[in-house]
């Protein structure tokens, strides 16, 4: 049987961060999902099947915190591991608060977002 990657869908209004760690993920073997906005974030989790999210606080279009209760709210997708993150540090509680499984402050370090993911999908 061939090995399937798993799957993280990436969240963020900021192309430049959508590449980079798109592109540091593809290369640690994860199939990823880079979106900068996403009309139905319920449709898009559930037509995707991510096994983790990674999903911005601050996106032009929308709170993340509300994406994220909103995933966290719903049974068959709130055990979805979520990581949050921002350039404000004082979102972490809110992101937590809003059901975020973890939060990480930009500019975060690469090989701590690769820990904080494979504690939650291997």
């Amino acid at each position: 049987m061939p090995f399937a990657p798993t799957h993280i869908l990436i969240v963020d209004d900021n192309e430049e961060i959508l590449e980079a760690v798109s592109i540091m993920l593809t290369r640690n073997d994860y199939r990823v999902t880079a979106k900068n906005r996403v009309e139905n974030f319920e449709q898009e989790v559930r037509s995707l099947s991510p096994s983790l999210i990674l999903l911005d606080k601050n996106l032009g279009w929308v709170d993340g915190c509300d994406l994220c209760r909103l995933i966290k709210s719903i049974s068959d997708l709130s055990v979805i591991p979520i990581i949050m993150f921002s350039a404000y540090y004082k979102k972490k509680e809110d992101c937590l608060e809003a059901g975020a499984n973890n939060f990480l402050e930009k500019p975060f370090q690469m090989k701590l977002l690769l820990e904080m993911i494979a504690s939650y999908v291997r």
